[in-house]
């Protein structure tokens, strides 16, 4: 489907390509209407070839999952439609990398990694509640933008229930096998979990640089993702905190019953472990720089957790206590300013009688009623 010059689809005019597919064209374009560019995304309906049938299928169930969801990590869908055997629909523009690209380069620095995981947990949650699962969480469908933004795109087979995801004799793969969950392989019934699942095996390669399930084939990845039991994070990157060795181990389980239940408490626990490696990065940076008169903020992203509707195992978050930031407080106390005074970085003293009195009113009230009794007493003792 070559683009023509000046070329018009709907009331967007193509300004150029951004990708191209084997049923569709990505085009970037301008909306007269608003005036802003959009990516639109095509797909040619002329052939009715079974296979672009089932294309035509996923595109239009994409529109009607992703116009559903109006969320900060994931891609906003504008409008669809179909125009002279094209079905098209405008979404949101990025302007970034995926994080596929940035995969190449190996593992991620492991704050950035928890923090992506961490957006995309927030964002599936916000799609569960609607009733929609995604299918198909992999670095290729999240987009990295600025300011450290990470976006779900491509709900393409979000919802369908088709036992058969995906089919390997004809090569059209609904799902990558190796991101699949077990169930999905299984052809089971899958919801929310599968999804956490996924979003597992993901922030298991930004934080390791290893392709969890990797394989030559299709038979042999599919058999990795059902039998092979993955090796803790820690132990191919010991600088991770160990608590990302549980994250993982509960996120990654094949059984969805002993999962992560709701991604909410995925998101709530990579939040917590985010202000574990924020403040361990404080630390370092205060005893790699000189002593200075200023103290450094670290902030802290807060994560709003919601418990699961039909949650079957007990809350899995970590302790709220871990969230606390500390990390000035702790630098002050270990390197104090010139300004800081002596006062606050000292042990307090033992509060005295004679201390009492002379700092504390109410105390001083007291011993003048209690000499008064005292020297009455004496005057009365002594024969008035």
């Amino acid at each position: 489907m070559a683009k023509k010059k000046n070329q018009q689809i709907g009331r967007y005019k193509v300004l150029g390509e951004l990708g191209r597919g084997a049923m569709g064209v990505v085009y970037r374009a301008k909306d007269p209407a608003l005036d802003r560019e959009v990516a639109l995304k095509t797909i040619n309906l002329a052939d009715e070839a079974e296979e672009r049938i089932a294309y035509e299928k996923r595109f239009f169930q994409e529109a009607k999952a992703a116009g559903k969801l109006t969320h900060p990590n994931i891609v906003t869908t504008y409008d669809f439609g179909e125009e002279e055997g094209v079905a098209y629909m405008a979404m949101e523009l990025l302007e970034g990398t995926e994080l596929r690209d940035r995969l190449k380069d190996g593992a991620l620095p492991p704050a950035e990694a928890v923090d992506i995981g961490r957006q995309v947990a927030d964002a599936l949650a916000f799609a569960h509640e609607r009733g929609v699962v995604h299918r198909d969480v992999k670095p290729g469908n999240i987009m990295l933008v600025a300011r450290g933004q990470a976006k779900i795109m491509d709900f393409g087979i979000a919802r369908m229930r088709s036992a058969a995801d995906f089919k390997t004799s004809t090569g059209m793969v609904l799902g990558t096998p190796k991101y699949m969950s077990p169930e999905q392989i299984a052809g089971l019934p899958v919801d929310n979990r599968s999804d956490i699942f996924s979003l597992g095996v993901v922030l298991y390669e930004m934080l390791t640089g290893v392709r969890l399930f990797a394989g030559d084939d299709v038979t042999q990845i599919t058999h990795n993702v059902t039998s092979t039991e993955p090796e803790p994070p820690t132990r191919l990157n010991p600088e991770l905190p160990a608590m990302l060795d549980f994250i993982l181990a509960r996120a990654l389980k094949k059984d969805p019953a002993v999962r992560y239940q709701d991604a909410y408490e995925l998101a709530a626990d990579l939040g917590t472990c985010l202000a574990e490696l924020r403040v361990n990065e404080a630390i370092e940076d205060a005893d790699k720089e000189p002593a200075r008169d200023t103290t450094k903020t670290v902030k802290l992203d807060q994560v709003d957790s919601a418990p699961a509707a039909h949650s079957i195992v007990k809350d899995t978050r970590l302790p709220v206590s871990h969230q606390f930031d500390s990390s000035a407080a702790l630098t002050r106390v270990r390197k104090p300013s010139r300004r800081e005074p002596r006062s606050v970085l000292q042990a307090p003293h033992a509060v005295g009688f004679l201390r009492r009195i002379t700092k504390d009113a109410q105390a001083r009230r007291l011993a003048l009623v209690w000499l008064v009794f005292a020297l009455a007493g004496t005057w009365i003792a002594l024969g008035g």
